[in-house]
């Protein structure tokens, strides 16, 4: 079953995101990552679940295993539910993305669990400031 490892980097001053995503399969390891520009680490942590979700989709996965340091995310996609309503646009998206996949479990793992994907979006985080001041 393929792992999916999804972070999100936020920086406060100037306020900009990027989300990291390193999908494991086998022996295989791809990392993949997005500089979103102004965005909160919440909504960069649904980004990284929509975009980490549908790259597994591109690669023929068909089971799945999401691993996040997101708890808000995570709990919100366990109970299939958020009060939140900023957040329940990337719900409706996730679920509907998950029905490309035959199984797809999303569990909660500690910060020192998830440092790929914290490197990846990082990278992406300091890469995209790069160009911007370019």
């Amino acid at each position: 079953m393929a792992q999916l490892f999804i972070d999100a980097a936020t920086r406060q001053n100037p306020f900009e995101s990027s989300i990291g995503y390193v999908i494991k399969d086998d022996d295989q390891v791809l990392e993949f990552g997005q500089y979103l520009g102004e965005m909160d680490n919440h909504e960069a942590e649904w980004t990284g679940l929509i975009e980490g979700i549908k790259q597994a989709s591109l690669l023929n996965i068909k089971t799945l295993i999401i691993k996040s340091d997101a708890k808000v995310v995570v709990d919100a996609v366990n109970k299939a539910y958020t009060k939140n309503a900023k957040f329940k646009p990337y719900l409706s998206k996730y679920q509907q993305l998950e029905q490309h996949f035959d199984l797809v479990l999303v569990d909660w793992i500690p910060r020192d669990q998830n440092k790929h994907a914290d490197h990846v979006a990082r990278h992406y985080l300091n890469k995209g400031a790069h160009f911007k001041k370019a």
